[in-house]
């Protein structure tokens, strides 16, 4: 059976789910699973899953300018845990 790391709470933990969100551990990136960019950079080694797009905020990662995961419902939801006063500011965190 395969098992899938998960990044959660700060800990790699091991899930027979995937997860709804995979993440780049060096860019600190998260996207759908379906991401064009995350499939041609995303290496095995650096990738981590998240079940929640909560657990991929609380660990620091901003979402994909490509897939673009989160929308403007997504981050009122969430804006309490997200250090930035926008959606567009949060995407663009590290440029």
């Amino acid at each position: 059976m395969k098992l899938y790391r998960i990044l959660e709470d700060g800990e790699i933990i091991e899930s027979k789910v995937k997860g709804k969100y995979a993440g780049n551990k060096n860019l600190k990136v998260f996207g759908t699973l379906g991401c064009k960019s995350g499939k041609i950079k995303l290496k095995k080694e650096n990738r981590v899953f998240f079940h929640i797009m909560k657990n991929a905020i609380l660990e620091g990662y901003r979402p994909c300018k490509v897939c673009r995961p989160m929308d403007e419902k997504d981050f009122d939801k969430y804006k309490e845990i997200i250090p930035y006063k926008t959606l567009d500011e949060f995407y663009n965190k590290d440029d």
